[in-house]
């Protein structure tokens, strides 16, 4: 009798391991679906593996309506799912009481309000190049003093003298010829330009002005453009031009610097000429290409740039000296001819200046009207 409770307990022991094994060999429920079966067939199909786990439903709420196209072959249902789901493009969605099939979301694309491309350009400032282009003497400039490559703050500096008792009026009226030096004076760029024309050792050729706003490109020509006939590989002449004469390319930019506007500036100064016939096309071109840096009304110089005109004169006695030829020889024996050689110039002063946008220059001019 004393060993009936340790027997029942055995018993009880065995019957426990016996229902553990019971439950571990239950297969886990396998479901397979042809490929051409219709998604909504398939997920009728697999409906009933969702509402024996959680009593939910399967609904397809996709725009998908074809076939599953890919063989479920004793899968797990959810795994089963998942691959109808992955080769259709499709999602799962769990809901409160129902599992939904449906479309991958698209990305939402706010699309914003057309804005007119020259919007930013009337927002933003602008530039006011002035350029002033002189042909000088070159003789008079050295005789002066005048030191291009000294140009600081709009001023050059000019180390002038005197010859004896020339009376000095001014550092910018001087004799420019003496032999005793009264020392050097920084006189502005206008000044000088002024002074040179006023004495008749100079003429301005050009003086364009352009608008430019930051960041765009300003063209400036004064001259011509002369055609040259130029054979192509079909033996045809076709014309090909060229700008000649005064050719300013600028591109400023406004720049931030420490709270302060500054001024780049790319730009290009060509000064040519051409002279086309049948046989060839000569042109003679000067030009000088620089970037620099300039604040708010700024004044800077570009020289360097020479040519040498010939001139010819004609002198002697007057009437007799212009008479023809045939009049016994007559000019010969009364003017000769005189040929003069000047190396000239060309001085180009240029001046950068920032000015407000067309909006800003809009609101000021209502404010006025306004007022």
């Amino acid at each position: 009798m004393k060993y009936i409770p340790f027997l029942l307990s055995l018993l009880l022991l065995l019957s426990c391991f016996n229902m553990e094994a019971q439950v571990t060999q239950i297969p886990e429920e396998t479901v397979s679906i042809s490929a051409n079966t219709h998604i909504n067939e398939a997920a009728l199909i697999l409906e009933t593996f969702t509402l024996k786990q959680s009593r939910r439903k399967l609904i397809n709420l996709s725009s998908y309506n074809g076939p599953i196209n890919i063989p479920i072959n004793n899968l797990q249902w959810e795994r089963a799912l998942d691959l109808i789901l992955l080769q259709n493009h499709l999602v799962r969605k769990d809901n409160v009481g129902y599992i939904s099939i449906e479309d991958i979301p698209k990305p939402v694309v706010t699309v914003a309000e057309p804005i007119d491309p020259l919007a930013g350009e009337a927002m933003s400032k602008q530039v006011r190049i002035k350029a002033v282009a002189m042909l000088a003497d070159r003789s008079y400039i050295r005789n002066m003093g005048i030191d291009w490559s000294s140009v600081l703050n709009g001023k050059i500096t000019v180390n002038a003298g005197f010859a004896g008792a020339t009376q000095v009026v001014s550092p910018m009226t001087l004799n420019a010829s003496g032999i005793a030096d009264i020392g050097k004076y920084k006189v502005d760029i206008s000044t000088a330009i002024k002074t040179i024309e006023s004495n008749q050792k100079g003429n301005i050729i050009a003086q364009p002005t352009v608008l430019v706003s930051s960041g765009k490109q300003g063209f400036i020509q004064v001259g011509q453009d002369i055609s040259v006939k130029i054979m192509d590989d079909a033996g045809n002449a076709t014309d090909t031009f060229f700008a000649t004469g005064i050719i300013m390319d600028v591109s400023p930019t406004i720049v931030q610097v420490k709270g302060k506007e500054v001024i780049h500036l790319k730009m290009s100064i060509e000064r040519s000429s051409g002279v086309p016939s049948a046989i060839s096309t000569i042109i003679t071109k000067s030009k000088s290409t620089t970037e620099l840096v300039l604040f708010n009304n700024e004044e800077t110089v570009i020289a360097g740039l020479f040519d040498t005109d010939e001139t010819k004169a004609r002198s002697g006695i007057p009437i007799l000296k212009d008479l023809p030829w045939w009049v016994f020889g007559i000019r010969y024996l009364a003017g000769y001819d005189s040929y003069e050689k000047k190396e000239r110039e060309l001085v180009i002063t240029l001046q950068a200046e920032i000015v407000d946008s067309a909006y800003d220059r809009l609101m000021r001019s209502t404010q006025d009207a306004d007022k």
